[in-house]
């Protein structure tokens, strides 16, 4: 029923961008399969996210990191093996531009939530993306009202990579951009406070995402 609603959403889109996207928890480590099996179903805009959780049965640990790392290393290598065989995708967490890539804003900062853009409530709340909705102390303002607190949206602007001390010395600070600034306030209890286990999500992608990069460009080397 589902699958033949998203090829006629793909085919109906053009050439305009899409993605498929799927999650993977600690239910589902093998997520490269599920990869393969969007590719095989005819997708190639493809994105399999980890999820995002806390207490929760099949939230990711710090003990899942290992068995999830390695899926990375696999995945990475099975697309390779497949390019080779002519076969191409795109994985969304993989691509990277080493050669032009955001703005120095974007690779400060990276989420604009708060001044690039917010969420608003069907009552006209308005918060600094919609997973601040329902925190009260997270409300900006509210439409109807005309309100909006400019200084909490100036506090959004100074949350960058050299404002979170978990950020500044790390080698993957303009690739990753300080992370998400609600999963940091969801699981540290402050914006500036890096969550770490995206944190080191992050770094494997971009590690696989290096060495995909390599490969397309140099080949596999002797």
């Amino acid at each position: 029923i589902i699958m033949p609603k998203y090829k006629k959403l793909v085919e109906g889109r053009g050439d305009k961008e899409y993605y498929v996207r799927g999650t993977f928890t600690n239910k589902n480590l093998d997520f490269s399969d599920d990869v393969f099996a969007l590719y095989e179903a005819g997708f190639d805009q493809i994105s399999i996210e980890p999820v995002v959780g806390d207490n929760d049965e099949y939230a990711l640990t710090e003990g899942d990191l290992p068995a999830v790392f390695k899926e990375y290393e696999r995945l990475a290598e099975k697309i390779i093996e497949n390019e080779k065989k002519g076969g191409k995708f795109n994985f969304f967490h993989f691509m990277i531009d080493l050669d032009q890539g955001p703005c120095a804003i974007k690779r400060l900062r990276g989420c604009g939530c708060g001044n690039d853009y917010v969420a608003i409530t069907p009552d006209g709340d308005i918060y600094p993306c919609h997973q601040f909705v329902g925190k009260d102390e997270y409300k900006m303002g509210n439409i109807d009202e005309g309100t909006f607190n400019q200084e909490m949206k100036e506090d959004f602007a100074r949350a960058h990579i050299y404002s979170k001390e978990d950020c500044r010395e790390c080698w993957a600070k303009f690739y990753c951009s300080g992370g998400c600034n609600a999963n940091n306030y969801q699981y540290m209890g402050d914006i500036r406070r890096a969550y770490k286990i995206s944190c080191q999500l992050e770094k494997k992608r971009l590690e696989c995402a290096i060495m995909l990069k390599a490969l397309r460009t140099f080949g596999e080397q002797e």
